[in-house]
């Protein structure tokens, strides 16, 4: 279980060496970051940057509100 729970935290952790708004999930083929009203800006890079690590690139699906403000989701795609 502690195992598991490593291997998940582990790409919050290294978005957090990044700077931009907070990853919210991650889990590939997807990925979200917590962002400001709309402003998916800094988010889109980070999926990017993200989905690249497995040669992938990154796709918006949109934003969901949460409980904690606004969610900007992506999920990585084979095709750009």
């Amino acid at each position: 279980m502690r195992v598991a729970f490593a291997l998940l935290a582990l790409p919050a952790l290294l978005a957090g060496c990044y700077s931009g708004p907070p990853e919210v999930a991650a889990a590939p083929p997807t990925v979200s970051y917590q962002v400001s009203g709309n402003d998916v800006g800094q988010a889109g890079v980070n999926a990017e940057r993200y989905c690249n690590q497995f040669g992938r690139s990154a796709q918006f699906q949109g934003i969901q509100s949460t409980a904690n403000g606004n969610v900007a989701v992506y999920s990585c795609s084979r095709g750009r």
